[in-house]
């Protein structure tokens, strides 16, 4: 149970990570190619944390339920 609420707090961690990476990118940065790398983290950060929000936790069952 602690191991799930971690790995979900890891992923929301990294969405706000690549959320306030996107708000530095845009309006603090004024050169091109740091502006560039900081965005392209910010897209990183965000969909890793995504990624790890939908994940499943538990193994899908590929044996077919018996109903008897």
């Amino acid at each position: 149970m602690k191991n799930k609420l971690k790995l979900r707090a890891v992923g929301l961690g990294l969405m706000i990570l690549g959320g306030i990476l996107f708000v530095v990118a845009v309006k603090y940065i004024n050169s091109e190619w740091p502006q560039i790398f900081v965005g392209l983290a910010s897209i990183l950060s965000s969909a890793m944390g995504f990624g790890i929000l939908i994940m499943p936790l538990e193994p899908s069952s590929t044996e077919p339920e018996q109903n008897d």
